[in-house]
């Protein structure tokens, strides 16, 4: 299982692991693509993306696909995404929605005054 690095669009680094199956260029694209449109928008939050891509039962079939994504954010805690299916594209697809909607969540958190701070502002005014 060799760790592929790349960087394109995104300042952060995008790791793709696999196990399972064999990564091919046209799959390293479709998940470069997929995940970089997912957090395009918070590229300035996210600091690596690593993907994690399994076929658990080989070329039996079923819902035996895996994608785990995990996100370091600049601040906080990493974001991590598990995703089962039984294509691996579609897969990638649902998780990497799903991060993206996670780290949007985990930004607005940060931009929000916390209870201590909005009570004082409340008192002011």
């Amino acid at each position: 299982m060799q760790p592929i690095s790349f960087k394109r669009e995104l300042p952060a680094t995008i790791d793709v692991r696999l196990r399972g199956f064999e990564l091919t260029d046209e799959l390293r694209k479709a998940v470069e693509k997929i995940v970089t449109f997912a957090v395009d928008r918070y590229q300035t939050q996210v600091g690596k993306v690593s993907v994690y891509l399994a076929d658990l039962n080989g070329p039996k079939g079923g819902v035996d696909k895996v994608c785990q994504i995990t996100a370091k954010l600049s601040r906080g805690k990493p974001v991590l995404i598990l995703e089962k299916g039984s294509k691996m594209l579609t897969t990638v697809n649902r998780a990497a929605r799903r991060l993206g909607h996670r780290i949007g969540r985990n930004v607005q958190r940060q931009k929000r005054p916390d209870s201590q701070t909005f009570r004082e502002s409340i008192r002011t005014v």
